[in-house]
């Protein structure tokens, strides 16, 4: 118990102190006002963990959200029109099951969709810290950094802004672990950043330029 106690407080502070936790990591400089705790570091399994917690969450909390506003809508249709309404609850219940397939798949295959993103920017902060520094524990770093950006999925559960919370806050965590984890500055921390996009724009322009020639 003391243990997912401290997985969870750690998971958690990753929001409250999002570079001094990265600091603290780094330099092992404790937060201040901590009386010289240090947080240690999730592994990517943990951080995994925990974030599965609030996928489900949010999957079930999408179904019960959505379940009530079709059923809402349902009951008040017209009877005075029967076979539509009889066409619209058919639908309806089509509805409801497709969404709730989704929700499972999403919940299912979270774990493999949080991995490959965690890799993908595993290998693009090691590149740039070994570019910067061949000596730097380049491998801790960008583990560091990529796992613990996983917290931003405790924002997921709030109903219909939740996404789009996580999402940007999982950038913002990546960008407070580049400063006080890696030591970028500002402007490289950005770089880094774009640098997936860069990639994702110039593969897709090299596609349509080939596929442009195949069929000129």
């Amino acid at each position: 118990m003391n243990e997912l106690y401290r997985l969870i407080e750690t998971y958690l502070m990753v929001l409250v102190h999002p570079f001094r936790i990265h600091q603290q990591f780094r330099f092992q400089l404790p937060i201040p006002n901590h009386d010289g705790h240090l947080y240690p570091p999730l592994t990517l399994a943990e951080s995994l963990g925990i974030s599965w917690i609030f996928a489900i969450i949010r999957g079930l909390c999408r179904v019960l959200i959505l379940n009530f506003f079709l059923q809402a809508f349902l009951s008040m249709q017209n009877d005075d029109f029967p076979f539509l309404q009889e066409l619209i609850e058919s639908s309806g219940s089509s509805t409801y099951y497709f969404l709730l397939f989704s929700a499972a798949l999403d919940i299912i295959f979270f774990p493999i969709g949080a991995i490959v993103m965690t890799e993908v920017w595993t290998w693009v902060i090691r590149k740039y810290a070994q570019l910067l520094n061949s000596e730097l524990p380049h491998e801790d770093i960008a583990s560091q950094i990529t796992t613990h950006a996983l917290s931003a999925n405790v924002f997921s559960i709030i109903p219909f802004i939740g996404d789009l919370v996580q999402f940007f806050l999982y950038y913002f965590l990546i960008y407070a672990g580049l400063r006080s984890n890696l030591g970028a500055s500002r402007s490289l921390a950005s770089v880094i950043l774009l640098t997936p996009v860069v990639f994702m724009i110039m593969t897709i322009s090299l596609l349509v330029v080939m596929l442009f020639c195949l069929f000129l």
